[in-house]
């Protein structure tokens, strides 16, 4: 369903989306007009196709006819109805990797279970397809931030060879504090 900021108020300037939008959220305080309550049948009939249907191409065909709108306006319809009640596309991808990945899982343990190394190896190879864990650009997990890139420190020789020689002594004064002459470090 389309993210909600605000109930649409209903008044001058909102569209048709945004009024049945509102009307599926509260019905009695959202009235539509009859046209707008056709274009809410229309959209769920639509949707309803969609589902039952295999094809885009199927369902605008079988719309087209049943409710006599060009092309253009059936595609327009069934674009506002996934608005609407959701991407079909995207749940049956996400639903049939879910499905695959539970029935991966499942052979795993049986493969665990037996023992059976070579088919867990093949099982987990599948489980990283099933997940896109092969990807390059998996959003789950970022391979830059676990680079193990050297630090690399530039530091002054007269503030080296005061550290040297407070390690060799085995005492740091912090009462007299250490004083720079930031001239001297320039030229060198």
């Amino acid at each position: 369903m389309t993210k909600i900021n605000k109930l649409a108020l209903i008044k001058t300037g909102d569209t048709t989306y945004d009024k049945i939008f509102a009307h599926f959220l509260d019905e009695k305080k959202y009235k539509l007009s009859s046209t707008q309550e056709k274009i809410k049948n229309r959209w769920l009939a639509a949707w309803t196709l969609r589902l039952s249907l295999s094809s885009t191409e199927q369902t605008i065909n079988i719309y087209m006819e049943r409710f006599g709108v060009s092309r253009a306006q059936a595609f327009k319809d069934i674009n506002r109805a996934e608005s609407l009640f959701g991407s079909l596309a995207k749940t049956n991808k996400d639903g049939k990797r879910a499905i695959w990945s539970e029935y991966v899982h499942q052979y795993l343990l049986i493969c665990l279970e037996a023992g059976d190394r070579d088919n867990v190896g093949r099982a987990l190879d599948k489980l990283e397809r099933a997940w896109n864990l092969d990807k390059e650009d998996n959003p789950l997990v970022n391979l830059d931030k676990l680079d193990d890139r050297p630090i690399k420190l530039s530091i002054k020789k007269t503030v080296v060879e005061m550290v040297v020689s407070s390690l060799e002594t085995g005492v740091v004064d912090f009462n007299n504090p250490i004083t720079i002459d930031v001239d001297s470090l320039d030229d060198e």
